[in-house]
């Protein structure tokens, strides 16, 4: 090449683009495959979220079919039935009441109270709150009018009621469910003389079953929701109970029994949902007129998502110039990027490049076009903020900034750009000039490459122009005399 031989200089270029094609089909073939890979993982993780969603709703379902099944046999205790078919209960009768319950309620600890109360609804025995013995005893409050009459109603003793899941007094102002069953007169069953209501501990209950239906899987958080999104149950401390979780509309109409899943975007990062609507357990829920559907929903983080920069710079990797014929002799230019843009300079201008992160600050440069500087093997040179020459605002400085060395008329400085692209090489008829390029001749950019068929447009800088440029205000005139003045001085 350094002999001038076209013929030579053919064959390499014949040879460069073989190596270059070669790269280019071998990194497709590893994206290719890693891609097939990651999205091998995906789907694995997105049928795991929704068996775990799947899981977390059925555990919720049989262990509230257990707490239907409890209010409903309690209920057929004799000693409650008869005490309550009495007009009144004298004292001895409250204190023997009272020491069933407590007998039932230490033997089942999922329940922070048990209570009785007859026909008018007043409350008659209660065990004491769980683990709050300094709360006022309920014994003689009211049982709310909405709930006493649904109590009365109930036809058969294999029928229930279920308070929503709210505030409630009864569990010291906290959202729980409370049980309630009839109890009925022992020798005539179709008249009821009282009913029975256990208030379920559902804040420790709820969090143990999430806790048990996530196991190991790490970086997941589980909650229980209902049709409106209302969080029932959390494993997330940001999302208390009562609030709402944020979900979109169509999980929420799931029909019951139904699964969905999806990867999106949650607290910032990439995450994968999945979500099952419970269906009941076998009559609860199904057919025994109790309908309260829950949704079980999970997220899985799996990386922090990008912001603007990050995502611009995956969009720049997949910039790629096709190459032209190797029979033609061009001009090679220096492309890099700008934010998303890609720019060029003639590459006999262009020496090397160093990664941005090199650059000193100094306090010579004016903070703006000239930022600092950076040290070479051989000299120090001033660095520009390229994207501040031509936009206007300073550039940020990550892991894929560089710092292009440019040479002109015997003066040498650094360029900050976004991200170095390649040398490729154009011929004369794909540089043409810009709009109202004939109308000045202080253009920064007054020529544009056509590469790839034209579908692409590189915007060509014009290298005297960019250091008439950074002349503007002696800035790099008094940079240059400073450190002539230091050498001097030395």
């Amino acid at each position: 090449m350094t002999a001038g031989q076209c013929g030579d200089l053919l064959k390499l270029k014949t040879v460069l683009d073989q190596i270059s094609e070669t790269g280019n089909r071998s990194n497709e073939l590893f994206s290719n495959s890693i891609r097939d890979l990651y999205e091998t993982v995906l789907s694995s993780s997105l049928r795991d979220s929704e068996f775990a969603s799947h899981l977390l709703v059925d555990l919720l379902d049989r262990n509230l079919y257990e707490r239907a099944n409890d209010c409903r046999w309690w209920a057929l205790t004799p000693e409650l039935r008869l005490a309550l078919a009495e007009q009144k209960q004298d004292r001895a009768t409250v204190e023997r009441l009272t020491a069933i319950l407590a007998y039932i309620n230490q033997l089942y600890t999922v329940y922070t109270r048990l209570f009785i109360y007859d026909r008018s609804g007043r409350i008659i025995a209660s065990t004491e709150l769980t683990g709050l013995n300094d709360e006022p005893s309920i014994v003689g409050n009211m049982v709310d009018g909405d709930t006493l009459a649904a109590v009365l109603s109930l036809p058969t003793e294999q029928d229930y009621h279920v308070t929503p899941f709210s505030p409630s007094s009864l569990y010291r102002g906290r959202p729980t469910y409370v049980y309630h069953a009839a109890i009925r007169h022992l020798d005539n069953p179709s008249a009821v003389v009282g009913g029975i209501g256990i208030v379920f501990d559902s804040e420790p209950e709820f969090a143990a079953m999430l806790r048990g239906g996530l196991g190991e899987r790490a970086n997941m958080n589980a909650f229980f929701i209902d049709r409106s999104g209302r969080i029932v149950a959390s494993t997330d401390a940001s999302r208390p109970v009562g609030s709402t979780l944020e979900i979109d509309d169509e999980f929420l109409r799931l029909p019951n029994d139904a699964s969905a899943s999806r990867i999106m975007l949650h607290d910032g990062n990439y995450a994968i949902m999945g979500c099952t609507v419970s269906s009941g357990y076998r009559e609860f829920k199904v057919s025994d007129g109790y309908s309260d559907d829950i949704i079980a929903v999970v997220f899985k983080s799996f990386g922090q998502a990008l912001d603007g920069d990050g995502a611009g710079h995956n969009q720049r990797q997949q910039v790629a110039l096709e190459g032209g014929s190797p029979a033609n002799i061009g001009r090679e230019f220096a492309t890099f990027f700008i934010d998303d843009s890609l720019f060029a300079l003639p590459a006999e201008h262009v020496m090397e490049a160093y990664p941005g992160t090199q650059i000193t600050s100094m306090s010579m440069g004016d903070g703006k076009a000239c930022i600092g500087m950076l040290a070479l093997p051989q000299e120090v040179v001033w660095v520009f903020d390229l994207g501040w020459l031509i936009r206007g605002a300073s550039s940020t400085i990550d892991s894929s900034s560089q710092v292009l060395i440019v040479h002109h008329e015997g003066v040498t400085v650094g360029l900050l750009v976004s991200e170095l692209h390649g040398v490729p090489e154009f011929d004369e008829s794909q540089i043409v000039p810009t709009p109202l390029a004939s109308m000045s001749n202080g253009m920064l950019v007054p020529q544009v490459i056509k590469a790839n068929n034209g579908r692409l447009l590189i915007q060509a800088i014009d290298i005297g122009c960019l250091f008439r440029l950074m002349m503007v205000g002696d800035v790099l005139a008094n940079a240059n005399q400073r450190s002539e003045q230091e050498e001097d001085a030395a």
